[in-house]
């Protein structure tokens, strides 16, 4: 099942599978942790564990460190790797250039304003209808 994974940044040279466990402890089953150098992945086995861990997690200490907890990335392009800024939208929330939406170019600013109200604090600018 997909969206089951969670990407965590700015982790703590010293933080251990364990730690990350208890961190992620009453967020679902967890089926695999996987520590890098500084970053690390846990994949749930329910999209929903994740969602939660996500919302609630971000910006958390674990080993006194502040982490980010967010989606991570699918893999695509022959192995190039998932990761923050490899999916559809770059780091800069703007449409890669694989994406359909590139053949109109960045964004461009003008004076009018959509002021969106009543919507939960989980939802992004990209799923708002166009």
């Amino acid at each position: 099942m997909s969206g089951c994974r969670v990407f965590i940044g700015h982790l703590s040279p010293h933080a251990r599978e364990r730690d990350v466990e208890k961190f992620f402890k009453g967020y679902g089953r967890i089926r695999e942790i996987n520590l890098k150098n500084g970053f690390g992945f846990v994949e749930f086995d329910d999209y929903r564990d994740a969602d939660d861990a996500v919302y609630e997690l971000n910006g958390k200490d674990l080993c006194n460190e502040r982490v980010t907890v967010e989606h991570a990335r699918s893999k695509r392009g022959g192995g190039r790797g998932g990761g923050p800024g490899m999916g559809r939208f770059s780091s800069y929330g703007y449409p890669s250039s694989r994406s359909a939406g590139s053949r109109y170019g960045p964004p461009v600013r003008t004076d009018y304003r959509l002021v969106v109200k009543n919507l939960s604090t989980r939802i992004s600018w990209q799923l708002l209808p166009v």
